[in-house]
């Protein structure tokens, strides 16, 4: 299931625990990840919202912009910067791979978060 949201500074973190340590530059690149963070720069907030899905398949018609492993608590869950919690999916403890799909390189409008293991 997708949802339409408005992240504030168009950044998206996927954590894997309530304390995480996100990164701090994107340097260049989209996506970018630390041990349990994975941040994501989407779409600017005042051109369009952000539809985001969680799930264990990949988006369709979504081309890959990148492959992280987290550690996780037991939950993945996607956030804003002020750690509002857009969705959430439980998975075992330890470590998830986390593949995030978009419909564009740059700043995607859609956004896929797949999670396997």
């Amino acid at each position: 299931m997708s949802m339409m949201i408005r992240p504030p500074h168009s950044v998206l973190l996927v954590v894997g625990r309530e304390d995480f340590v996100p990164p701090t530059t994107f340097g260049g690149a989209t996506c970018v990840a630390t041990p349990d963070c994975v941040a994501v720069a989407v779409i600017d907030v005042t051109q369009s919202p952000t539809r985001i899905a969680l799930s264990p398949s990949p988006g369709h018609d979504l081309r890959k912009l990148g492959e992280f492993w987290i550690e996780s608590e037991g939950l993945v869950s996607i956030r804003d910067i002020f750690g509002r919690e857009h969705d959430t999916m439980g998975v075992p403890p330890g470590l998830t791979l986390v593949t995030i799909w978009g419909d564009r390189d740059d700043a995607p409008r859609d956004v896929a978060v797949q999670i396997t293991r």
